[in-house]
C-alpha cells in the first residue's frame, strides 16, 4: 500500500514531456536563427549610414571654410570611434587639392577592425565613383562597404554624396 501512496504523491515530469520541450525549443531556434541574423546585419547598416552621415556633416563644415569638397579624412577631421568596425569607409581615389589649404590631406579611408575572421573571405574595394580628385572639387562620393555575414560572397555597399543622397549599391540581407 505504501509504494501506490508515493506514486499518487510523486511530482516532476516525465521523459517524455520532457523530450517534448527539447524538441518545440528546437523548433523555436530554428525558426528564430535566420531572423536573428537578418535583425544583426541590419543594425550593422546602420553603423555604415552613421559613419556617412559623420562625413558628410564634416564635408560641409570643410566646405563652409574653404569653399570646396576634399577626399581625406585628416583634412576634414573625421576618425571614427570604436575599435570594432564591420565597414570600411572611405573615397576610391586620391586626395585632391584645396586652395587656401596647406594641412595633411592623407589618410582617405579608413578599415574595417575586428571583425569575425570568418567575414575576411569578402574583399572591401572603394569601387570607383565620382570623387572630388581635382583640385578645389564641388562634389564629393563616399562610400561604406563590408560583408555582413558570414557565407555571403557579396559585400554590402552604402554610398552618400555631397547632397545627401544615400544609395545602397549591394544590398545582401
Amino acid at each position: 500500500m505504501k509504494p501506490l501512496k508515493m506514486r499518487l504523491g510523486a511530482k516532476g515530469f516525465t521523459l517524455i514531456e520532457l523530450m517534448i520541450v527539447v524538441g518545440i525549443i528546437g523548433i523555436l531556434v530554428s525558426i528564430a536563427a535566420p531572423n536573428f541574423a537578418m535583425y544583426q546585419s541590419k543594425s550593422r547598416q546602420s553603423e555604415a549610414k552613421l559613419a556617412l552621415a559623420a562625413i558628410y556633416t564634416a564635408e560641409k563644415g570643410f566646405y563652409s571654410e574653404y569653399n570646396a569638397y576634399i577626399n581625406s579624412m585628416d583634412a576634414i577631421g573625421y576618425a571614427p570611434e570604436g575599435n570594432k568596425r564591420f565597414y570600411s569607409i572611405g573615397w576610391s581615389t586620391t586626395a585632391g587639392t584645396v586652395a587656401d589649404f596647406g594641412s595633411s590631406t592623407t589618410n582617405q579611408s579608413f578599415a574595417r577592425t575586428n571583425y569575425p575572421t570568418a567575414f575576411a573571405d569578402c574583399t572591401i574595394t572603394l569601387s570607383a565613383v565620382p570623387a572630388n580628385a581635382a583640385a578645389d572639387a564641388q562634389a564629393f562620393t563616399i562610400q561604406a562597404g563590408a560583408q555582413l555575414r558570414d557565407g555571403l560572397a557579396t559585400c554590402d555597399h552604402w554610398s552618400m554624396d555631397q547632397d545627401k543622397i544615400v544609395q545602397n549599391i549591394t544590398q545582401s540581407l
